[in-house]
């Protein structure tokens, strides 16, 4: 899409959308940015700034075309910055880091209630009773940079949610 019609091509210079089923960006959710990187085809190469999802399932990337032209038949190459997703990754895995800590420090009734990752920070917003004390910010941050310097090995699996919670995973936001 272009200017918010649909459009059979975008060309050199335009900027727009292109909406694909399938894709290996991560389109921004839950408070972590898209991933960015570009679209390659045999005619055109394409900037993807953002990537999001609309509401049927469908990847919308959000993207500048830089040569030639790019159609809706075409055959695409996707190419994520894998620069850029690795800080997000770090900064998301942190994420968790920092939330166990809360609770062990502060008590399990601590629970997320936003947050934003970006490859840059991360923010992490909770519920507590009351401001931390210094000694709790020092005990949390402790507990923290404890998990990363151990280097913990991360295993990614899909389960169902049943599995997961024998595992020991928590959710959060009725997932």
């Amino acid at each position: 899409s272009k200017n918010g019609e649909i459009v059979d091509s975008i060309a050199e210079g335009e900027s727009g959308i292109i909406i694909v089923d399938k894709s290996p960006f991560y389109a921004e959710m839950g408070g972590q940015v898209g991933d960015v990187g570009k679209i390659i085809t045999k005619n055109a190469e394409v900037k993807v700034e953002n990537t999001t999802k609309g509401g049927n399932g469908l990847y919308h990337h959000n993207v500048v075309v830089k040569s030639g032209m790019v159609s809706v038949s075409d055959s695409v190459t996707m190419k994520v910055c894998k620069c850029r997703r690795k800080a997000i990754e770090r900064n998301h895995s942190t994420t968790h880091l920092l939330h166990k800590a809360l609770k062990e420090t502060l008590g399990t009734h601590v629970a997320q209630a936003g947050s934003l990752v970006t490859p840059e920070r991360l923010r992490f917003d909770f519920s507590h009773f009351e401001a931390m004390t210094k000694e709790q910010l020092k005990d949390v941050e402790a507990r923290v940079n404890a998990a990363i310097m151990d280097a913990l090995e991360i295993k990614v699996q899909e389960l169902n949610i049943d599995d997961a919670k024998k595992l020991g995973a928590t959710a959060q936001f009725g997932e």
